[in-house]
């Protein structure tokens, strides 16, 4: 597969970041679920607590 196309996987991963985002988070009373990087990878995390819902590997 080429480098300039995302493969299915990719796209799945992104497509549930979208779905996450701006949800309220599960964890605390608070917060809300935004895009951001945890541990090196895409994720959605609380912006409140910090709570990680999802995370995306990239594959190298």
């Amino acid at each position: 597969m080429a480098k300039s196309q995302p493969s299915q996987t990719d796209r799945q991963g992104r497509q549930l970041l979208t779905i996450l985002e701006g949800r309220t988070c599960p964890v605390c009373p608070d917060g809300e679920l935004e895009r951001a990087t945890y541990k090196d990878n895409r994720a959605v995390v609380c912006d409140s607590c910090g709570t990680p819902q999802a995370q995306v590997w990239s594959s190298s």
